[in-house]
């Protein structure tokens, strides 16, 4: 019987052992993580954040981000790609890549008023920037040294303007600011400011209208190379482009129009005519206001005097005289502008009918 006893106990004794010894074990669960991201409320801000969760391993745990943190959660974040590795007291290691965004970016609109300068040369020309979009406040920064939103006393010729916002966004664009006008064929005219008028410099020498129609003209006795200097001349109905309206664009480039006879009167007013004399009907009024207006004259005007073709087709005193058509007809005649070179005045006349070949000046609308 007592060897039966001691058998038994020499098996028990052993698995009872074992039995402790598996009890006493520590059961590994390896390190895990989890998460939770804010991203960033709007483009450019630093308000994202990633929270983290760790469990398994065995703590304490120590944390290494990619961008040097070594918090268990960080804040105050821009959008970007972070990563982390975590490491428990025995060197288990997890690691994780999280991935913050934003909302797309506003972009930056810029709008532009401007304003060419008032004659050719002149230095009064104005830009203005109207934005929308983008994240104020914004730096301006202009080709010309300036910095603000405006800018003024500019003489023709292009601006590049780039624009930063707070969240550095940059927009480039460039603008031109004219000091000439250009018709539908290409030509390009000096403008000159007399009073509060702007007036081409120069005869108009185009050979289609506005719509891109071939109009009806002439050059001096067929000689092209009179056209650069003298322009070119248009019958009544012509230059009018088939209207009667006072002040019609007629075959005038976009903004720009044939002038009145008052526009006329408010010229030679401003050189010194009386309105008395503005208002004389079939002749010569206003003394020096001719030469005023004549090439070389102090107003700018520089009429080159262009000579005139008859209706029927022959032409005659170039180089000593100029006539201009109004918009104003009467009956089937036009009310014109004279210049003589032997005349100190300025002629105002009725009596030759719209078929005759004049010169045309162009006036800007007001």
């Amino acid at each position: 019987m007592n060897k039966i006893i001691l058998k038994i106990l020499m098996i028990l004794i052993p698995l009872s052992f074992l039995k402790c010894q598996k009890d006493n074990e520590e059961i590994f669960h390896p390190v895990e993580i989890s998460y939770e991201i804010k991203n960033v409320s709007e483009f450019g801000n630093n308000d994202g954040a990633i929270n983290l969760t760790v469990s398994g391993g065995v703590l304490p745990f120590t944390f290494l981000w990619s961008n040097n943190e070594t918090t268990e959660d960080i804040d105050s974040l821009p959008a970007g790609v972070y990563s982390v590795i975590v490491t428990d007291s025995r060197n288990n290691i997890e690691s994780d890549t999280f991935n913050i965004t934003q909302p797309a970016p506003i972009p930056i609109i810029v709008e532009f008023e401007i304003t060419n300068p008032s004659e050719t040369n002149a230095s009064d020309g104005i830009i203005n920037t109207a934005i929308s979009g983008g994240y104020p406040p914004f730096i301006f920064s202009w080709s010309n040294g300036f910095s603000t939103g405006h800018i003024n006393n500019l003489t023709a010729g292009e601006y590049i303007l780039t624009i930063e916002d707070s969240k550095g966004q940059t927009l480039t664009d460039s603008i031109s600011i004219i000091d000439c006008i250009i018709d539908i064929d290409g030509n390009i005219y000096a403008t000159v400011k007399i009073g509060d008028q702007i007036w081409m410099k120069e005869n108009l020498r185009v050979t289609h209208d506005p719509d891109g129609s071939s109009i009806e003209s002439y050059v001096y006795r067929n000689d092209t190379t009179y056209e650069e200097i003298y322009g070119r001349l248009y019958t009544w109905n012509a230059a009018m482009n088939g209207s009667t309206e006072e002040k019609t664009q007629g075959i005038c480039p976009c903004e720009w129009h044939i002038p009145s006879d008052e526009e006329f009167k408010i010229l030679e007013i401003h050189l010194g005519m009386t309105r008395q004399e503005a208002d004389l009907t079939n002749t010569w009024r206003g003394a020096t206001v001719g030469t005023q207006l004549i090439y070389g004259g102090i107003s700018g005007y520089d009429a080159r005097l262009s000579g005139r073709r008859s209706s029927n087709g022959s032409y005659s005193l170039l180089g000593r005289m100029e006539y201009m058509w109004t918009s104003n007809e009467y009956g089937n005649n036009a009310w014109r502008r004279c210049l003589d070179i032997y005349a100190n005045n300025a002629g105002r006349w009725n009596t030759f009918p719209k078929t005759y070949g004049f010169s045309i000046r162009c006036i800007k609308n007001e």
